[in-house]
């Protein structure tokens, strides 16, 4: 039997009201979620809003809100079709937003999902955008070194591939603060090669400004930018 948003409502309501352990509304709150995966057919992705706006209301323990947004996150986001996927990833991250210090390991789940959709798009810029919106310094969460210097290194990737290489070395000269304090071998080699991708776009980049520089019109530039000085 197909579950409409008003019954949806219901259940959350009552959940929300409800005098039980907090194992006790986890396992209702999964359970609902897995029949609103099941039985809601084309009206999925609204259904879907409605449950992680009630999710995320303050009227919800957060003992309990931490839990079915790593849920949603981790084993939900990746199942969805990515289109719907980012539909709802957008969603949820707009309504954790006024409480977002409470919810950081999810925001950054969901944004680390949401760059992946957007890296398959070749979306480059959105990708790298979406993963700086992690607060891997400012935050209350405390990220270990090999996630921060993993992060950093993809949003080099990601700013190279979308030629920003200016960007780019912001981002790289930032892993190189934390890659003489990782043991990781793998997050090493990744860090060379990265890194070594950024020099080769700054040579070319200093290689094109010299030839501009050496032609009539860059020796032109060069005496106007005297006269500005």
């Amino acid at each position: 039997m197909s579950l409409t948003i008003a019954q949806i409502r219901q259940h959350l309501s009552h959940l929300a009201n409800a005098q039980t352990s907090h194992k006790d509304q986890v396992d209702k709150y999964r359970s609902l979620l897995n029949n609103v995966l099941s039985n809601t057919g084309d009206n999925i992705i609204e259904a879907l809003k409605v449950f992680v706006e009630a999710i995320v209301n303050e009227n919800v323990s957060l003992v309990i809100s931490r839990q079915i947004l790593s849920d949603v996150s981790t084993q939900l986001l990746p199942d969805l079709p990515d289109g719907q996927s980012k539909l709802l990833a957008h969603f949820t991250l707009e309504k954790i937003q006024p409480r977002v210090i409470s919810f950081e390991e999810q925001v950054a789940n969901v944004r680390q999902h949401l760059a992946s959709i957007y890296e398959r798009e070749n979306n480059w810029k959105e990708a790298a955008s979406v993963l700086v919106g992690i607060p891997l310094e400012t935050g209350q969460k405390k990220y270990t070194v090999d996630y921060k210097l993993e992060t950093y290194m993809k949003i080099a990737r990601l700013y190279l591939e979308d030629d920003d290489p200016m960007l780019a070395e912001s981002y790289i000269n930032r892993a190189s603060l934390l890659q003489t304090e990782s043991k990781n071998e793998k997050l090493q080699i990744c860090y060379k090669v990265c890194y070594a991708r950024v020099l080769d776009y700054r040579r070319k980049f200093m290689k094109l400004l010299k030839g501009t520089m050496n032609c009539p019109i860059g020796q032109l530039f060069q005496k106007k930018s005297v006269w500005l000085l």
